[in-house]
């Protein structure tokens, strides 16, 4: 009769068994150690943004008058906006003047000499600036001369003779009084069309 040896068997199974017990718990352990580890990186982060968030706030409460001030700038610079085209718009009119009468000083012709200027004013506000210019030459080649020089200047156009008549300034010599006027490109205003009119006037 053979004999089986159980109980060496029995142990080798109970080894087995607390060999894979011990594993699993090591792998409880491990696990509990990651699950502990990513909670205390959750934690971190969360204080790191809590802490952010806090310095942020703080920051924002000392800008909080600069912004103030800046608005309060914006809103006075708004407010500036119309004087400051006008400026503007003043300086490139002063520039157009300058430019303007420095040309007559030095094309018109030797023998001819203005006497006056000056800027007539215009009913119809769609029309550009007229320009006169009075003046006494030796003769009325030197008029037309002018007048030739003046519609080469790229500021005016339509250059015309008012009056020229000649004037005895003593009994050898005479002069020609004359008045010139020329109309200022780029014056003319442009009005925006009123759209209400436009849409009443089509219904």
């Amino acid at each position: 009769m053979a004999v089986i040896n159980l109980i060496a068997q029995e142990q080798q199974l109970r080894r087995v068994a607390e060999r894979k017990t011990r594993l699993m718990g090591l792998g409880w352990v491990l696990i509990a150690a990651l699950i502990g580890a990513g909670w205390a990186g959750l934690l971190l982060y969360a204080s790191a943004l809590t802490m952010q968030r806090a310095r942020v706030e703080e920051q924002m409460v000392k800008l909080r008058p600069t912004v103030q001030q800046l608005r309060q700038f914006q809103a006075e610079l708004g407010a500036l906006q119309p004087l400051v085209e006008t400026l503007q718009n003043a300086r490139k009119d002063t520039g157009r003047w300058q430019q303007l009468f420095q040309h007559f000083s030095q094309h018109t012709p030797n023998g001819c000499f203005l006497t006056g200027a000056e800027l007539g004013k215009r009913a119809d506000p769609k029309k550009p600036l007229e320009i006169t210019l009075k003046g006494v030459a030796e003769n009325q080649q030197l008029v037309g001369e002018f007048m030739l020089r003046l519609n080469q200047h790229p500021e005016l156009e339509q250059v015309r003779l008012d009056y020229s008549q000649e004037r005895t300034l003593t009994e050898q010599q005479s002069a020609v009084e004359f008045q010139v006027t020329a109309q200022i490109k780029g014056t003319a205003q442009t009005q925006p069309q009123n759209q209400e009119g436009t849409q009443g006037g089509g219904q």
